[in-house]
Parts: structure tokens; C-alpha cells; sequence
């Protein structure tokens, strides 16, 4: 019978998978299951999802980043070159600029030299074949003087009034008067522009004026018209020609004596103020040297003075 019974008992089935088919093994494979599920997501929020903003009210308090300190000694370039778009801004008081012109050099020696010996930048016209002149000129190129040639041109009061040798006449055809020119140039090595003596006749002629226009370009110089009359056309030949140019705005010693001079130079530095530059001519007398002489610490404290290569521009 016990035999029967052993016989007739059977042992549990077995799941295919190897599973048994027990309540508690679905609720244990169940939870796991759902234990990785839940690992795999949160795996997956914190790979992909952008990170949780913290407020302030949970936020940890760091301590304030501390940068780092410069070194303690200045480091010096030995010749800094900011770039030209980040050029620091400089301001440097800027007096207004006056040129002072002596004309007609090469007859009166010794005032012409004490006028030198007054300042090194006030300028010089030397006439051609005067007897002073050459020596003048090399004098000046000595002392490192600015030197111009003052070119005789005719006025409108010609023969009657003679501008002396050398001159350029109405009358000459071009190659006559481009070869005085030339000759006059050549007389003074170092000559860096030209002014007319006289010209109240040639300067109003737009032809000559082309001519003396194209020489001066092709020398590299400039020209100051000394403006003998209204009628000048050296501003307008100048700018066809591209030349350098200047003109004269105020004549120091046409009444030769020491109040008229004085109160010319006055006037100079007042025009040089109220335009910011000014250019000035006086001639080699006795009284404009006395007013210069007198005058020059308060020509050094109004303005600055230039050399004319300084002031010129092309019109």
C-alpha cells in the first residue's frame, strides 16, 4: 500500500524556462523587473535631460572666487606700438603757427644777419644775382636755414618801374622764361620754394603762371604768392598743377619806421590767433629788425613759428 502510494505521487512541474510557476517567484521576477526598468530611466534623465536649475533658497554657498593677482612690478615695453585703431588719444596744447618771411635778401649784409641770428626757423627769399646772395645762401645752409628763391616777376607799372635781373617779363616766350627760371634755381643750392618780387602784372596771367607751375612741380617745390594784386592766379595755377602753396597775409614794413612796424607784427599775431596760422613778410630794414628784435619773446609766447615747407598744401 505505502509502496502504491510513493508510486502515485508526482513531483512538481517545471516551467520550460526553468522558472517555477510559485506565486512568490512572479512577484520576485516582477520586482525585479521593474527595479531595472526603473535604474535604466533614471540612468537615461540624467544622461539626456538638461540639468535641474537650483534656486537660491537651496543653493550651496561657495565661497567667492578669488582671481589672480598681477605680479608686483610693472612690466615695461622698450618702445610700445599700439595698434592704429586702439592709438591712445594725446592732447598736446597747440599754439597757432605763423611763418615769417624776410624778402629781399642779398644787398644789405649785416642786417640780414642779425635777422638770421633772431631765430633759426624764420625764413629767407634770396634775389637772384644780387652781390650778397650766394654767400647768404650758404650761410643759411650752414646754420640750417629755410631757404627760397624771391623770383622778380614784372609789374603792371613795367619798364617804368624795373623789377631787376633776372626777372620773368610778360613778354618772353616759354622756353625763354622757363630757362631764367632755371638759372635762378640753380644760383642757390638747397632752395625749397620760390615768392614773387613784385609780379602784380605776371602773377595775373594765367599762361605764365602755368609755366613757373610746371618747373616748380618738377623740382619738388612750393610757392607763396606774395599777392602784389587782387588779380593773382597763383592759387588756381597751383591746383592744376598739384603744387604746394601759400599765400601772404600781411606785408611788416611798407611805412618804414618802428610804430607802423610794431603795430604790423601786432596785427600778424592777432590774424595767426584768430585762423590758427599766418604767414607774414618783411624786408631786410633797420627798423623791422629793431621791432623783431624788441618783440621776439612775445612772437615765442603767442605762436609758435614755422617754416612756409611747414604751412603749404596743395589748393
Amino acid at each position: 500500500m505505502a509502496g502504491s502510494e510513493k508510486k502515485g505521487k508526482k513531483k512538481p512541474a517545471k516551467r520550460k524556462g526553468g522558472a517555477p510557476k510559485s506565486s512568490f517567484g512572479r512577484v520576485a521576477l516582477a520586482v525585479g523587473l521593474v527595479a531595472m526598468i526603473v535604474v535604466a530611466g533614471g540612468f537615461m534623465l540624467v544622461k539626456y535631460l538638461p540639468p535641474v536649475s537650483v534656486t537660491r533658497k537651496h543653493a550651496q554657498v561657495e565661497p567667492p572666487s578669488v582671481k589672480p593677482q598681477p605680479p608686483r612690478y610693472e612690466v615695461f615695453e622698450a618702445h610700445p606700438k599700439p595698434s592704429p585703431s586702439k592709438r591712445p588719444a594725446v592732447k598736446y596744447p597747440v599754439k597757432p603757427r605763423l611763418a615769417l618771411i624776410i624778402d629781399d635778401i642779398g644787398y644789405k649784409k649785416r642786417i640780414a644777419l642779425e635777422l638770421m641770428a633772431l631765430d633759426s626757423d624764420i625764413t629767407f627769399a634770396v634775389l637772384p644775382k644780387s652781390p650778397f646772395g650766394r654767400h647768404f645762401a650758404q650761410e643759411a645752409a650752414r646754420k640750417g636755414v629755410e631757404l627760397m628763391l624771391h623770383q622778380p616777376m614784372e609789374p603792371m607799372e613795367y619798364p617804368r618801374v624795373d623789377p631787376g635781373p633776372g626777372a620773368l617779363l610778360a613778354k618772353m616766350d616759354p622756353d625763354r622764361l622757363l630757362a631764367t627760371l632755371e638759372t635762378n634755381l640753380k644760383a642757390f643750392p638747397g632752395i625749397k620754394g620760390i615768392n614773387n618780387h613784385m609780379g602784380s602784372r605776371l602773377t595775373s596771367l594765367s599762361p605764365q603762371m602755368y609755366q613757373v607751375m610746371t618747373a616748380l612741380k618738377k623740382k619738388g617745390l612750393y610757392f607763396i604768392d606774395s599777392r602784389t594784386t587782387a588779380q593773382t592766379t597763383g592759387r588756381s595755377a597751383a591746383r592744376l598743377m598739384q603744387v604746394p602753396f601759400a599765400e601772404r597775409d600781411i606785408f611788416l614794413d611798407h611805412i618804414q619806421s618802428t610804430a607802423a612796424v610794431r603795430r604790423q607784427v601786432k596785427k600778424m599775431l592777432d590774424l595767426a590767433e584768430k585762423q590758427g596760422l599766418a604767414i607774414g613778410i618783411g624786408h631786410p630794414h633797420k627798423e623791422t629788425l629793431e621791432v623783431l628784435r624788441e618783440m621776439m619773446p612775445e612772437i615765442h609766447r603767442r605762436v609758435s613759428l614755422v617754416r612756409p615747407s611747414f604751412l603749404v598744401r596743395v589748393p
